[in-house]
């Protein structure tokens, strides 16, 4: 199989069936092998971000947001066997962004690439769009207290799940 490349083009902001819960719906241009149109969706909430950060150990909305775009080709990857399972709340937070890192390069060097369009181009007529991931990165702090609150709570359970029953 070609390494596959996919490019974000959008990202859209919407809410679940009972808009209470914030979404956002990052979309990407895909092979036709992989979508009819040429166009893949995928649905992330919000809060996701913190709870990734909180998982893998990370601390910048970027590390973040290429761990999430990278998502829908890793599952594919780890559904055809190609790539195993990530299971962070299974091993340390450093463990986990080792796993991560090394499923992303993977990914990249056999599967899939996700493209980012070149934002610094600029011509005389006119600049290019901003980076389709900016509405994220603009909207997202993450919160160290709260990441740290999540990570304790995960190792809290990886922990009580190690200890012998008696």
């Amino acid at each position: 199989m070609a390494v596959q490349e996919w490019a974000v083009i959008g990202v859209e902001e919407t809410t679940d069936g009972t808009g209470r819960i914030p979404l956002w719906v990052i979309v990407y241009e895909v092979p036709e092998e992989v979508s009819a149109d040429r166009r893949q969706r995928y649905i992330v909430p919000h809060d996701l971000l913190e709870i990734r950060a909180a998982e893998y150990g990370l601390s910048s909305v970027d590390d973040v947001l290429d761990v999430i775009v990278h998502e829908p080709m890793l599952g594919a990857a780890q559904a055809a066997g190609d790539l195993p399972m990530l299971i962070p709340g299974a091993v340390d937070a450093g463990t986990a962004h080792a796993q991560v890192t090394e499923q992303i390069a993977a990914c990249r060097k056999k599967h899939g690439r996700v493209a980012m369009p070149d934002v610094r181009q600029r011509t005389a007529r006119a600049e290019t769009p901003a980076h389709p991931l900016q509405k994220i990165r603009d909207s997202t702090r993450i919160d160290p207290i709260r990441t740290a609150s999540i990570r304790l709570e995960i190792d809290r359970h990886r922990l009580a799940q190690e200890q012998p029953s008696h």
